[in-house]
């Protein structure tokens, strides 16, 4: 079988197994560039809303190329204080710092040879970025408390949903990092952007979930799939996959009924508050508003993946006060 077409069946096996298949020019499009870069030594920047399958299309690329044989390294920026990314990312000796017992090799040495993908990239701080824009360039790292310096070679992927020129813009991102990073920018629709491929993800997140919890869905009322294939999707393929959960955990002998409609949905279309959907009578608005708030926030949070930094910034409110509520309402 000729080179070509062995790649073209490895790219279709891939599309498979990463559950890549579409009908969407828009994301086929996107998925030829993942292809077409994947070979490549060049920095790679995957933009898109949050929930849309970034990291997802960031696996791709690596199986894809001829790297696939090596460690993929995944590190979430916003997930570590600054101190504790430089430790994840650069290693440490044993001693270099209080509470440094062991040595601790880091994510770029991990990644030698293979793909380092940097989720959140956005979230780095300038002197962070500093610190590896020189990294990026010398192609080497020194761990923490060490002067020895390493060779390092892999592909670097990076994700944002952030508008990264304004940042820079407004002198929180550097702008010479960001031209290191970006030498291909790639942009994952979002799932409204794609409707077309609605119909083949309903239908594997429900076989996938009512296989996860040994429930078997026989019916589903009309407005439930009216809902299904008309929403919008803010939250991308991350809230698909939540919503398709809760309808079949909450459906009842095998029937997804009205009832399992997000809380935001059943509030914007009809003032429902209670568990069936409907109010039964007048509650304080304080009670209302303390419900309804608990509910949103608890519904913002399952978008972002619990990033409470990420919810920061979607609700314009700052992380401590996030918390607060948190405990507040006893989420977890």
């Amino acid at each position: 079988m000729p080179d070509t077409k062995k790649e073209a069946l490895k790219k279709e096996v891939l599309k498979k197994q990463f559950h890549l298949e579409t009908k969407s020019p828009l994301f086929r499009q996107a998925l030829d560039f993942c292809e077409r870069v994947a070979d490549s030594h060049a920095n790679v920047l995957l933009t898109g809303e949050s929930g849309c399958g970034k990291e997802i299309a960031s696996r791709y690329i690596h199986a894809c190329g001829r790297r696939s044989g090596k460690n993929f390294v995944a590190v979430n920026c916003s997930a570590f204080t600054e101190t504790l990314l430089e430790s994840e990312l650069f290693g440490h000796e044993q001693g270099s710092f209080t509470g440094a017992s062991k040595t601790h090799t880091g994510k770029f040495e991990l990644s030698n040879h293979g793909t380092l993908f940097l989720d959140e990239i956005g979230d780095l701080s300038l002197t962070t970025q500093i610190k590896l824009l020189r990294a990026l360039e010398t192609k080497q790292i020194e761990r923490i408390g060490s002067n020895t310096k390493r060779e390092i070679d892999f592909q670097l992927i990076t994700a944002t949903n952030q508008n990264l020129p304004e940042k820079i813009r407004n002198r929180e991102f550097r702008e010479d990092f960001f031209y290191r990073i970006s030498t291909i920018v790639i942009k994952i629709p979002a799932l409204r952007e794609r409707k077309e491929d609605l119909p083949a993800l309903i239908d594997f997140f429900f076989r996938k979930i009512q296989k996860e919890n040994d429930i078997s869905i026989r019916e589903m009322d009309s407005t439930v799939k009216d809902f299904l294939f008309s929403y919008d999707y803010p939250g991308n393929i991350r809230e698909l996959r939540n919503i398709i959960e809760r309808m079949v955990i909450l459906s009842h002998d095998g029937v997804v009924t009205e009832e399992a409609l997000p809380i935001l949905y059943n509030i914007g279309a009809l003032p429902r508050g209670n568990a069936d959907g409907s109010f039964q009578s007048i509650i304080p608005w304080k009670e209302y508003k303390q419900k309804s708030e608990g509910e949103y926030l608890k519904w913002v949070l399952g978008q972002v993946g619990g990033n409470v930094a990420e919810a920061s910034r979607k609700l314009g409110i700052s992380s401590r006060q996030i918390f607060n509520k948190i405990r507040e309402y006893g989420l977890r």
